[in-house]
């Protein structure tokens, strides 16, 4: 369900250490498509090759935890998430939030089938990010996407 804003938000995540990139190109898929990209805000990485990625756009005094709590804020606010994982690699932060999204039953989609994650995933919720913008654009997310169990994702 869109959100007050009547636009669909989304939350793109993965492992912004090693797959940046990937991340930015699929959040500018989004909002190309006119859905709102509520996290990552797509800025410079200030820190590169730290254990946590902190961006220009983070309030320096705030800690990594703070940060987080904020960013975890975000995705479980959002009307659907989309997992970057090439190869199959998340990581460690994103299998900790995927368990989160996953028990709140949020419609997520991945670029690729994701390794090591012991949950259902139906296939057709494994696509690339430009392809599920544009089935998406101004409509709700689908239901093949993959709520947790017993969960119905939003119409």
């Amino acid at each position: 369900m869109p959100s007050g804003s009547g636009r669909l938000t989304v939350a793109v995540v993965g492992s912004f250490r090693q797959h940046y990139g990937q991340v930015v190109r699929a959040a500018k898929a989004f909002e190309a498509a006119g859905i709102t990209v509520r996290t990552p805000a797509v800025s410079d990485i200030v820190n590169p090759g730290a254990e946590f990625a902190r961006f220009a756009s983070d309030p320096p005094h705030l800690a990594d935890h703070d940060i987080q709590a904020a960013t975890l804020e975000k995705i479980l606010t959002s009307d659907f998430v989309y997992v970057v994982a090439p190869d199959g690699y998340i990581g460690r932060t994103t299998s900790y939030e995927l368990g989160r999204i996953h028990e709140r039953g949020i419609p997520t989609y991945y670029s690729q089938m994701p390794k090591d994650l012991h949950i259902d995933i139906p296939p057709e919720s494994v696509l690339d990010a430009a392809c599920l913008a544009a089935r998406l654009g101004t409509s709700a997310p689908s239901t093949t996407a993959s709520p947790a169990p017993g969960k119905e994702p939003p119409p």
